[in-house]
Formats: C-alpha cells, sequence, structure tokens
C-alpha cells in the first residue's frame, strides 16, 4: 500500500510525461528530471531481474 504523497508524486511525474508526450509525440523523450523524481520515492531496486537473477549460479 502506498501514501497519498507517494501516489501524489507518482500521478504528477506520468501527468507531465503524458502532456509531453500527447503534445509532441515525435519529439518525446523521456526527461532526466522524471526519473531523479521517481527515484526519490521508490524502495529498493527499480528493475526486475526475475528468472535471469540466478546467485546461487
Amino acid at each position: 500500500q502506498r501514501s497519498p504523497a507517494y501516489v501524489k508524486q507518482v500521478a504528477r511525474v506520468w501527468r507531465q510525461a503524458i502532456d509531453e508526450s500527447g503534445a509532441h509525440p515525435e519529439a518525446f523523450q523521456v526527461k532526466p528530471e522524471w526519473n531523479q523524481e521517481l527515484a526519490k520515492v521508490s524502495e529498493g531496486a527499480q528493475t526486475t531481474l526475475g528468472a535471469y537473477n540466478r546467485p546461487w549460479q
């Protein structure tokens, strides 16, 4: 379960990205500041290794 502050931050960044992609779809790029803002509220790793992560081998 996520806090209201987490939801607010993530929704704000996503809204900016969606608006930017809609306004300029041909030139859309992820802005580094979006990733920086999301990194502030992330927990643990930001990628999932899944079946490829086998530290015992």
